[in-house]
């Protein structure tokens, strides 16, 4: 059962949702107006005791924006523990900015050092936009570790939702392509299966009526916009619940809640990841919904955030 707190937070959501609808038609503007105004609503108290500063990282053709946060108590010449920081929003809402709160808070908590990147974001760039720029702000973290005072052996990836499916599929291909590791993944609530198949997951079909923030309409809308016509859904690094050689991926922590439509693709990936040997911690919040770990307000949000502090702290 869905617990008070987060029952009162997504019947006031509805609200705020209202009150854009009443002004705005276009569903991409909706969805990134929806994202920052729940952000900036449901934060809860800011994290202090966080350096932050904004970085374009350079590749070949363009600049990628990114923000990199250092816990202010850290020592200046202290290598520390890097986690790559990719925001969801079904790669098309939420942005650096937006998450900002929730950045700082889990530097804050965990310990580790973050950078978020601020990839391309679709409708207006497809796939694979979003996972270049992921991947080459990757390959800078690993080549700039002096600068940024890192352990190139203690760098790990995180995304929510659909960053969680960024963070995979970059992890996967910094393993397969370079002599770099990510040495942990975390995941949370991830959606790692676009194929658009809702009746392969029973949690879609329970969880996906749009009564928890996230729902059906919103996964096919998200492929929608990502995908270009000819993109296959099975592509690893479109969905990588698809990735055929698992134990190329590192330890792996998973967050999955009890009213989330993507449910089943959490606990069907720890499954396929402890067949290849990976070693999984899995942790489920049963009263809570898809998205609700940044929603500091939410008692059982500052619970998941101690579990990944927890984590980050055994690697």
């Amino acid at each position: 059962m869905i617990d008070r707190q987060c029952a009162d937070l997504l019947e006031n959501a509805q609200g705020i949702l209202m009150g854009i609808l009443a002004s705005e038609t276009d569903p991409v503007r909706i969805g990134r107006r929806y994202t920052v105004a729940l952000m900036e609503t449901f934060l809860g108290e800011p994290a202090n005791g966080v350096e932050t500063q904004d970085v374009r990282i350079p590749t070949g053709y363009r600049e990628i924006p990114a923000r990199f946060y250092r816990g202010s108590h850290a020592a200046a010449d202290s290598k520390g523990k890097l986690v790559l920081f990719f925001h969801g929003g079904g790669w098309s809402v939420g942005d650096v900015d937006s998450y900002d709160g929730f950045v700082r808070r889990l530097c804050a908590e965990t310990g580790a050092h973050y950078l978020s990147v601020d990839f391309r974001r679709a409708p207006e760039h497809k796939f694979p936009a979003a996972h270049e720029d992921c991947y080459q702000a990757a390959l800078w973290a690993f080549g700039n570790c002096e600068a940024l005072g890192i352990d190139p052996a203690r760098i790990g990836a995180m995304g929510d939702s659909a960053g969680a499916a960024l963070a995979t599929a970059v992890s996967w291909q910094i393993a397969r392509q370079t002599n770099h590791r990510v040495n942990s993944l975390y995941l949370l609530y991830p959606f790692l299966d676009l194929r658009d198949d809702h009746q392969a997951y029973t949690s879609r079909i329970s969880f996906g009526d749009g009564n928890y923030l996230v729902g059906r309409a919103g996964l096919s809308a998200a492929k929608q916009w990502y995908l270009k016509e000819d993109t296959s859904t099975e592509d690893p690094l479109v969905s990588p619940i698809f990735i055929p050689d698992l134990d190329s991926l590192p330890p792996t922590t998973i967050i999955t809640t009890g009213h989330d439509p993507n449910l089943d693709e959490g606990k069907l990936f720890a499954e396929k990841l402890e067949k290849s040997g990976v070693r999984v911690s899995a942790t489920h919040f049963a009263s809570a919904f898809h998205g609700f770990m940044p929603f500091g307000v939410l008692d059982v949000a500052g619970d998941s955030v101690q579990t990944l502090a927890r984590a980050i702290a055994e690697q």
